[in-house]
C-alpha cells in the first residue's frame, strides 16, 4: 500500500514520521508546497485549488489513501474535496477532537484560517457537547519553525505572549492545531505545565490503522517539493530530525 501526504512544508512530517514507524511495510509519497507556504494565511479559495491539484498529483504516484496533514487544509479543504478525491482523503481534525473529546476545557491553537473556520470547536462539541472550547490564532508559530528559531529567546518569548490568555483560561488539554506546533511542544509544555495534555495530528494514525493491513510494500518514501527543495530538506534534518536523501522539485503547480 502507498500512503500519500501532503503539507504546506516541512510540518507534516510530523504526521509522516507516526506513521511511518507504525506502517514501515507501507510506501509513503510526501508533497510540500513550499511554494505557498504557509497555507494559513492564504484565501479558503486558493487552499482549496493547491490541495485539489496535490491530490491529483499524489493520487498519480499511486497512493491508495491520502492524507492531508496541513490542519489549514483539513479545515476547509477536505471537506469539499472528500466526494471527487479519486482515493480516500482524510483530513487530521476528526482524529485529535475525538481525543480532545475526554477534556472538559480544550484550547485550540492554529493557523488564522484554521482557527477563523471553527473546524475544531465543531468536531469536538460534535463528538461531545458541553465542552468549554477556546481557540487561538498563532500564525507566527510556522515562520519559526520553518526558520529553524525553535529554542531561541524570541521563540520562547512568542510562546509566552500567544497562549498568555490560554494559560489564564486553565485547559485540561491543548489541541495543537498545525503540523509544525509539536516541535514546540517543549517550549509549550514548560509555559502551560505538564497538567495541560498536548494533542497534535499524529492522532491520525488511529484512524488509519483501521484501513491499512500488513501488505507487501517496500517500505519506500518518495519526497517533492514545489520550491527550494533543498531548504525542505535542510529544514526536515535540522528542524524536524528526518532524513530526506532526495527532494524532487515539482513546479508544476507554481
Amino acid at each position: 500500500m502507498k500512503i500519500g501526504i501532503f503539507d504546506s512544508g516541512v510540518g507534516g512530517l510530523t504526521v509522516y514520521g507516526t506513521l511511518k514507524k507504525k506502517f514501515p511495510f507501507c510506501d509513503f509519497v510526501y508533497f510540500a508546497d513550499t511554494a505557498h507556504l504557509p497555507y494559513g494565511n492564504k484565501s479558503k479559495k486558493a487552499v482549496i485549488s493547491y490541495s485539489r491539484r496535490i491530490i491529483g498529483f499524489l493520487a498519480g504516484k499511486g497512493a491508495d489513501l491520502i492524507v492531508c496533514a496541513c490542519n489549514t487544509a483539513s479545515s476547509v479543504a477536505v471537506p469539499e474535496l472528500k466526494k471527487e478525491s479519486p482515493v480516500p482523503l482524510y483530513g487530521v481534525i476528526e482524529a485529535a477532537a475525538e481525543v480532545a473529546k475526554k477534556s472538559k476545557r480544550v484550547a485550540v491553537i492554529g493557523t488564522k484560517l484554521t482557527i477563523k473556520s471553527k473546524a475544531y470547536e465543531k468536531a469536538i462539541l460534535g463528538k461531545k457537547s458541553g465542552i468549554k472550547v477556546f481557540a487561538r490564532a498563532t500564525p507566527l508559530f510556522v515562520p519559526l519553525v520553518e526558520e529553524g528559531w525553535v529554542g531561541t529567546d524570541v521563540c520562547r518569548r512568542v510562546v509566552e505572549i500567544y497562549l498568555g490568555d490560554i494559560k489564564k483560561y486553565r485547559p485540561d488539554s491543548l489541541v495543537l492545531a498545525c503540523t509544525h506546533y509539536p516541535v514546540l511542544r517543549g517550549l509549550i509544555s514548560d509555559y502551560l505545565g505538564s497538567s495541560v495534555k498536548l494533542i497534535d495530528s499524529s492522532s491520525i494514525v488511529n484512524v488509519l490503522a483501521k484501513h491499512i493491513r500488513q501488505g507487501s510494500g517496500s517500505g519506500r518514501s518518495e519526497f517533492f517539493a514545489s520550491d527550494d527543495p533543498a531548504h525542505f530538506a535542510e529544514t526536515a534534518k535540522n528542524v524536524m530530525k528526518i532524513g530526506v536523501k532526495k527532494v524532487k522539485l515539482c513546479t508544476k503547480f507554481v
